[in-house]
């Protein structure tokens, strides 16, 4: 079983980064983890084809984690895909995304395989496979951004702690301060992937720190950063450099 990095850029377009988006290759299933802009290209890069993944779970409704998803859809149409999918999100953001993939000409119930659309609660554990159980908690990502504007739509960004055979492995998604870095702090993490764009990088390291995970990968790296996130990660002492992992889409993690 691995986890792979298929994309690893920010919302900010880069050639040599896709945008966002993790795999968990299991024996059992393949569970993509949000679908950014791009997604079809950037998995067939990797040699997994879109009728391969069996459910996909979305953290929020950021372009560069949700704009792929009707265009890997789409791909799964055309290639006369027979199995159901399943397409997980946050509780509250259902009829957005019905509406969002009607605007795609996407149309649930007119293919030769079944689209089912679930919602997920906060802060309740949920099993897809036999190894394999998610628990989300709300981050202040978009809520800070946009809701005192906006105050008619729902505005939901999910942080994840994802179990995998009593592997713990928690991925913030995008956060919108500081302190969202602590959701699951009363879990010891075997994974903590973090993203490194909302986030001061001085903060990840007093993170680690402080609640010792056993391996770290940053991730969702604007191009502008990269360079500044190399020499801080050089800076680091030994331990925490080793500890420390600079994400690249392709990157595959045994799990």
């Amino acid at each position: 079983m691995n986890l792979n990095f298929i994309g690893t850029s920010s919302g900010q377009a880069n050639l040599n980064r896709n945008h966002s988006s993790i795999l968990f290759d299991l024996n059992t299933a393949k569970i993509l983890i949000d679908c950014g802009d791009g997604i079809s290209k950037s998995l067939l890069k990797q040699k997994i084809f879109p009728n391969e993944i069996n459910k996909i779970i979305i953290s929020h409704f950021h372009a560069d984690h949700l704009a792929g998803l009707p265009s890997l859809l789409t791909q799964m149409i055309i290639s006369k895909r027979k199995e159901s999918i399943n397409i997980y999100v946050p509780k509250g953001l259902l009829k957005i995304l019905i509406k969002f993939l009607r605007a795609s000409f996407l149309f649930i119930d007119k293919y030769e395989f079944e689209i089912n659309l679930i919602e997920f609660e906060f802060n309740k554990s949920l099993k897809l496979e036999t190894n394999f159980s998610f628990l989300a908690k709300q981050n202040s990502h978009i809520i800070n951004k946009y809701k005192l504007r906006i105050p008619d739509l729902e505005f939901i960004s999910v942080s994840f702690l994802f179990d995998i055979n009593d592997k713990k492995i928690i991925y913030t998604s995008d956060i919108g301060k500081n302190e969202d870095l602590y959701i699951f702090k009363n879990f010891n993490s075997d994974i903590f992937i973090t993203e490194t764009t909302h986030i001061e990088l001085k903060k990840i390291e007093n993170f680690v720190i402080s609640q010792n995970p056993k391996k770290v990968i940053l991730t969702h790296i604007n191009f502008d950063d990269e360079i500044k996130i190399q020499n801080w990660h050089s800076s680091l002492p030994k331990n925490l450099h080793k500890k420390i992992k600079i994400a690249e889409d392709g990157l595959k993690v045994k799990l």
